[in-house]
């Protein structure tokens, strides 16, 4: 099975990562969205039975493309934690983080972010708020066009289903491209999202 498709983005050679990531091969940087690390426990505490491993699942799928193409950067487009940092999350975050101390880690402040100021994960990333350029692109996390360059963002956790010939259906997670921007899906395996039309 090909995990890639190559597609080109701001005169930029990009490939599309099946395992829902955007990666830019000439800066061995690979861009995600909506990690939403943290969000199985908040459900957990309000009495909602979510089984635990979504994080370090999620993780080691960031650990699986970091090998894989030799990644130097990932780039999270927001909504990098769900709410207030948990301690399950930040420790399964330091735990991971540990392991990968020359990849850095850049987080674009997403609307589920703004109450992850001052917690203990900051010390082991770089926060951008409200976003940043990076060559031609504009990294954010709500879509929209800008005069700076192309945007990569999140925020939508854009999906499309699939029909077969027999009733079947599947809703699977896409990359939205659009002229102005490129609308990336969760890479958080525990959320919903938005369905588009082509």
């Amino acid at each position: 099975m090909n995990e890639t498709l190559a597609l080109t983005l701001a005169g930029e050679a990009m490939l599309l990562h099946a395992q829902r990531a955007l990666l830019w091969p000439a800066q061995r940087t690979a861009f995600i969205a909506d990690l939403h690390l943290g969000k199985a426990e908040v459900f957990r505490r309000s009495g909602v039975p979510i089984p635990e491993g979504d994080a370090r699942a999620d993780l080691q799928r960031l650990s699986q493309l970091i090998a894989q193409f030799d990644l130097q950067r990932i780039v999270a487009l927001g909504d990098f934690v769900h709410a207030a940092a948990t301690q399950i999350a930040a420790e399964t975050f330091r735990g991971w983080r540990a392991e990968l101390r020359d990849v850095e880690f850049v987080v674009v402040a997403g609307n589920h972010d703004r109450r992850a100021a001052g917690v203990e994960l900051l010390e082991w990333l770089t926060w951008q708020s409200p976003g940043c350029v990076l060559g031609p692109f504009v990294c954010a996390h709500h879509p929209g066009a800008s005069s700076a360059g192309y945007v990569l963002a999140g925020h939508l956790h854009p999906v499309m289903t699939l029909r077969g010939s027999h009733r079947e259906r599947t809703r699977a997670p896409v990359c939205w491209v659009r002229q102005e921007c490129a609308v990336l899906p969760s890479f958080g395996s525990f959320t919903g999202g938005a369905e588009i039309e082509p």
